[in-house]
């Protein structure tokens, strides 16, 4: 089933969920995969999508479904909706670019539930209106909750509590060389453990999770200073510039110094 609008579209299916076709849309692009693992191709890399998770594609960013389970469930935003939303979260950044990347949130995972379920009940009265409003919601969770280039640092998650407490601790001493063992004692948990919960809560090994966070804590630096790279990175907690260089491209499609010239060339 699909629904579409002036801004966008909602799609369902059940079908041809193995490979498709390389892509390259126009639009902002939120996929979620609500009962098992979708698996996604990018020109710098296979993305996996966990049970309950979301992937994110920026307009004009080349992609291909490689595989979904049981359900695929996708939604078309056009770039002027998310631009209001911006407006109306104050947002200084433009454009706005999602991070690549599989992550869970509760909030969006509570509206893109709500969503399907309407549409599952729903015989065709008042879907038009439902649109349009669900759209705009989405476009509001999305630069609230959506990791990307407006966001200061990882958008805030409440779950359980022995995850969110090593959170924590990771978030004020993010700079400092974090093991999974340290990780885990600040959690209490064992350290087998602990991964399991923090996979199934965020979508993220511990250290992966760390990293990402490093990377959004430089995204100022690079935007708002003219420190060098190297400082940047080292600054933030990064052992090697490679390691940096090499993630960054893996998110955003575009090196540190790409970065920072892309978005001084288009600021407000």
């Amino acid at each position: 089933m699909i629904w579409n609008h002036d801004q966008g579209l909602i799609l369902k299916r059940t079908d041809f969920l193995g490979e498709r076709a390389w892509r390259m849309d126009d639009c902002y692009k939120l996929i979620f995969s609500p009962y098992g693992k979708g698996l996604y191709q990018t020109p710098q890399g296979d993305v996996s999508i966990e049970k309950e998770g979301f992937l994110l594609f920026n307009p004009g960013h080349k992609h291909k479904q490689l595989q979904a389970t049981k359900e695929k469930f996708l939604v078309e935003i056009r770039p002027e909706l998310l631009m209001e939303a911006g407006m109306q979260r104050a947002a200084t950044r433009s454009p706005v670019e999602f991070a690549t990347l599989s992550y869970k949130h509760p909030h969006l995972n509570q509206w893109a539930h709500f969503v399907r379920d309407f549409f599952f009940y729903q015989k065709g009265e008042g879907v038009d209106l439902f649109l349009d409003h669900s759209l705009m919601q989405l476009a509001v969770l999305l630069m609230e909750y959506g990791p990307g280039s407006h966001q200061a640092e990882w958008p805030d998650v409440h779950g359980e509590e022995p995850v969110h407490r090593a959170m924590n601790a990771m978030k004020e001493s993010y700079r400092e060389a974090w093991s999974l063992d340290a990780m885990a004692a600040v959690a209490r948990m064992n350290k087998y453990q602990f991964s399991h919960a923090f996979k199934k809560e965020t979508g993220f090994a511990p250290y992966s999770w760390l990293q990402v966070y490093r990377l959004f804590r430089s995204q100022s630096s690079l935007m708002d200073t003219e420190d060098s790279i190297l400082s940047i990175a080292f600054d933030h907690g990064f052992s090697s510039m490679t390691t940096y260089n090499h993630l960054f491209k893996r998110i955003y499609q575009k090196t540190p110094s790409q970065f920072r010239e892309f978005y001084k060339m288009n600021r407000r």
